[in-house]
C-alpha cells in the first residue's frame, strides 16, 4: 500500500474536525519520513503503525469530548444538507411532473382570439354531429382514435336531441398548462342553444391542434 493512500484511509476514519484531520495527517508524514531515514521501509513503518483502522481507533479514543462534539455536529449537518438537497431535487422533479397554469397569453405560446376561433370551429361541428370535421382537427392518431363517432355521438346523447339555434357563449376560462415541457391551451366555454346548454372543456397544441374535446 502506497503512503498517500495508507494516510487518507486513516484520515477517513477520524472523529475530528478537518484542522484536526489536517494536524495528524502532516504528524503522521512526519513520523513516516523520520522512520524511513531511520532505515525502516513503508511496509515495516506501516506494519509497526497498524492497520488504518487500528490507527484510526487509537486517534479517536484519545481525542477531547469537545473534539468529538464538533465531528458529531458536522457530520449532523452534512446528513442534513444532503437530506435537504434530496428534498430539493424531489420538490424540482415534483414541479416539473405537475401541471402550472399560466395566463394564456402570458407566455407568448397563443393569441386568444385564435384559440377562440378554433375552440367555436370544433363547439359547432359538434353541434351539427359532425364528428369526421373534430377528428380533423387533430393531428395525432391517438387523439383521433379518441373521438370517434361513438365516443362523440355517446357524449351527444347526453343531451336532448334536439338543441334548437345556438343562442350565446358564457365567460370562457382560458389558461396555459404546462406539464413535463409540454404545452396546451386550456378553454372551457359554456354555450346556451334554445333547449339546452352544454359546458365544453378543449385543449390546443401550440400548432392549434385539437388534442381534448369533453363536454358536459
Amino acid at each position: 500500500m502506497k503512503q498517500e493512500k495508507y494516510i487518507r484511509l486513516v484520515l477517513k476514519k477520524l472523529k475530528c474536525s478537518g484542522q484536526k484531520k489536517n494536524e495528524i495527517k502532516k504528524e503522521l508524514e512526519s513520523d513516516i519520513l523520520s522512520a524511513k531515514e531511520s532505515g525502516e521501509t513503508l511496509d515495516e513503518v506501516m506494519a509497526r503503525m497498524g492497520t488504518p483502522n487500528s490507527l484510526a481507533a487509537e486517534f479517536n479514543d484519545n481525542f477531547s469530548p469537545e473534539e468529538l462534539k464538533a465531528f458529531k455536529r458536522k457530520r449532523l449537518w452534512k446528513i442534513l444538507g444532503i437530506s435537504a438537497g434530496v428534498l430539493l431535487i424531489l420538490l424540482l422533479a415534483v414541479f416539473y411532473i405537475l401541471p402550472k397554469n399560466y395566463p394564456l397569453t402570458q407566455r407568448g405560446n397563443y393569441v386568444e382570439a385564435e384559440v377562440m376561433a378554433r375552440a367555436d370551429e370544433a363547439i359547432w361541428a359538434f353541434a351539427e354531429k359532425d364528428y369526421a370535421s373534430i377528428r380533423e382537427m387533430c393531428a395525432s392518431e391517438s387523439a383521433k382514435n379518441l373521438l370517434s363517432d361513438e365516443t362523440l355521438s355517446g357524449a351527444r346523447a347526453l343531451f336532448p336531441d334536439e338543441w334548437g339555434e345556438f343562442v350565446t357563449y358564457g365567460n370562457a376560462y382560458t389558461a396555459e398548462v404546462v406539464q413535463m415541457g409540454n404545452s396546451v391551451a386550456f378553454i372551457q366555454i359554456n354555450a346556451t342553444y334554445e333547449h339546452t346548454a352544454v359546458t365544453y372543456t378543449l385543449t390546443f397544441d401550440e400548432n392549434l391542434n385539437l388534442c381534448g374535446f369533453y363536454v358536459k
